[in-house]
């Protein structure tokens, strides 16, 4: 559970063990427990009365209050929201990759995510493996599938999305091109986008460190994400967000940098290739074909280090940099502690470990 949620609870009346029943029923952050009422915070808890009731009136009053008042309701997530697949491709084909705009920002990041997975492996692995269980089984692969994922492996057009850019297709999109933009994602845009989110947490920190008591945080943290306007006094006034505008800045420049020459298209045709690949895993055949019973199956067999939660990081990762690429357009004052606070909440939820080196990138086997 979230340590800021656990001390609230705890100084709200809870014990250690009924804090841990929460966790137990899966409450990691105060979103969690706004899934619950008052009756399930009371039977998993077996806390009394008066301390449920304190903790729903602290956390999420509304549910106590319904009747129409002159409170603000939940705003809606002011950060921006990333496009879906399809429109996402669509802006690549109407000439997005031509600038560094919001779909090859997004190129850059599922590329380099797909390559810390291996999910560019994957093809060439699958095909060794439905060869070598065709062989052991005295059996001819299925034409119809292996030979499209030897096809999709061994050339590459890129005809989708390059279709607006005359002369440019899958044999300027070389490894030697590829690496060099990975390697630019690794020691540039990581860095940049890590270095921004500890210092929009060293700001949440300090202005946490300003509030009186825990409670109260909650309910400022609340009030702030409804869209209303701090009570005077309530507490330490919120630190000045200037370092985070800094840092904004030098995340942009550390985006420009790795899209410096031809990184743009590079990025689009990797993202591209990772969109194809993950459509091709959607085949319900391939698992049978390498003699596994099912999906999951199959990715351990390739040793594809593709975890549940990678659609997710992806995702969230995405809307994390669009949100910091957003923050020049935001005026000081109570819409920025907003934008900031929200931008915290959803850094909070990136496992920002899984940032690390990628791993040396090898798509051009020859079968």
């Amino acid at each position: 559970m979230n340590e800021e949620l656990k001390a609230l609870l705890i100084g709200l009346g809870l014990n250690e063990d009924q804090v841990q029943n929460l966790a137990n029923e899966g409450v990691v952050t105060i979103e969690d427990l706004k899934l619950f009422s008052e009756q399930d915070i009371k039977e998993k808890t077996g806390a009394g009365l008066v301390t449920v009731r304190k903790i729903v009136a602290t956390l999420f009053p509304k549910i106590e209050n319904p009747v129409p008042t002159t409170a603000m309701s939940f705003s809606a997530d002011v950060l921006p929201e990333i496009p879906s697949e399809e429109s996402w491709l669509n802006a690549l084909r109407a000439g997005g990759v031509l600038k560094v705009e919001q779909s090859t920002v997004i190129s850059a990041i599922r590329a380099a995510l797909a390559n810390k997975v291996g999910l560019y492996d994957l093809p060439s692995k699958l095909l060794k493996a439905m060869e070598n269980f065709a062989d052991s089984n005295a059996e001819p692969v299925s034409v119809k599938e292996f030979f499209a994922i030897r096809k999709q492996l061994a050339r590459k057009s890129y005809a989708d999305i390059f279709e607006a850019i005359d002369g440019l297709d899958g044999s300027f999109v070389t490894d030697t091109r590829k690496n060099a933009f990975l390697k630019k994602v690794d020691e540039l845009l990581w860095p940049a986008i890590v270095s921004f989110y500890d210092q929009l947490k060293a700001w949440n920190e300090t202005w946490q460190q300003g509030a009186s008591n825990p409670a109260m945080m909650m309910t400022v943290v609340t009030t702030v994400m409804a869209g209303g306007k701090l009570p005077s006094g309530m507490m330490a006034v919120p630190p000045e967000t200037g370092t985070l505008r800094d840092e904004a800045d030098a995340l942009n420049d550390g985006i420009n940098k790795v899209f410096s020459g031809v990184g743009a298209q590079i990025a689009a045709a990797l993202a591209y290739e990772a969109s194809s690949i993950k459509k091709m895993l959607e085949n319900t055949q391939l698992p049978s074909m390498i003699g596994v019973a099912n999906r999951e199956q199959m990715l351990r067999t390739l040793k594809a280090d593709v975890p549940a939660t990678y659609p997710r990081l992806e995702t969230n990762l995405s809307k994390f940099v669009l949100g910091v690429l957003k923050v020049k357009d935001i005026a000081d004052g109570d819409e920025a502690l907003q934008y900031f606070t929200s931008l915290h909440m959803l850094g909070a939820q990136i496992p920002w470990d899984k940032l690390g080196k990628s791993n040396t990138l090898n798509m051009g086997r020859q079968l």
